[in-house]
């Protein structure tokens, strides 16, 4: 079996670059942050730590600001850990007390809608340690 990027489905999760129109954001960023960020990140030459999404859908998972980062300095690539949204080690809640919890599902259907959600709205817990990748930016950007 393979998946919508055309690599075969014989991992859990895996580090790669991958076109950054694969990517698919669930929420609205914070712009001082996503300005921050690309300032960093054309400071230092490199992109740091790689942007979490699912295999199938390319839905952020983790890494929104770096996305809008390297989307707004015209990438071609992004370095993505891509994982299985369906495993059921992956979950999510919310950043604010009080406010409904949000599921996958429902943040598939936003995302199939064109719809975000504000900044901070979801939080995902996954058990993947964060290892920095530091790509060069020049890859990145062709």
């Amino acid at each position: 079996m393979k998946d919508s990027i055309g690599n075969h489905k014989k991992f859990n999760s895996r580090d790669c670059l991958v076109p950054i129109l694969f990517l698919h954001a669930h929420e609205e960023c914070i712009n001082e942050h996503v300005i921050e960020l690309m300032d960093k990140f054309q400071k230092i030459g490199i992109i740091d730590y790689s942007i979490i999404a699912d295999i199938e859908t390319g839905i952020v998972i983790d890494g929104h600001h770096r996305f809008e980062a390297l989307r707004r300095m015209n990438a071609i690539l992004a370095p993505v850990h891509l994982v299985d949204y369906k495993d059921e080690n992956i979950t999510v809640r919310n950043w604010r007390e009080n406010e409904p919890t949000i599921t996958k599902e429902e943040i598939i259907r936003q995302v199939n809608e064109g719809k975000l959600y504000p900044p901070k709205t979801t939080r995902h817990d996954i058990a993947y340690p964060r290892h920095p990748v530091n790509i060069p930016l020049d890859i990145l950007l062709g």
